[in-house]
């Protein structure tokens, strides 16, 4: 999953061909790469396209964003997309 992670946020900055060797577990989301606004949407949109899962925006906080390793077991707490988001109504 690191390994998409940091391919995602390479493709959204591909205007710095260096920043695959200095991103680690450790790098912090918001200060350390420099996303704007429609960089972190275009980045959630493809962590959720790219690695199948909904993330929850109810959840989702700021601290999430600390570090790679941080918004990792984020994710892995998100319900997988193919799972349905609604249970079915019984009647």
């Amino acid at each position: 999953m690191y390994d998409k992670i940091v391919d995602i946020l390479c493709s959204i900055k591909e205007d710095q061909p260096e920043l695959r060797e200095v991103l680690s577990p450790e790098t912090d989301l918001n200060n350390d790469i420099g996303l704007d606004s429609l960089q972190m949407i275009q980045f959630m949109l493809k962590v959720e396209d790219q690695l199948n899962v909904v993330i929850d925006y109810d959840q989702f906080d700021y601290e999430h964003l600390q570090s790679i390793d941080s918004f990792i077991t984020f994710l892995k707490s998100c319900q997988s997309q193919e799972q349905p988001l609604y249970e079915d109504v019984k009647q």
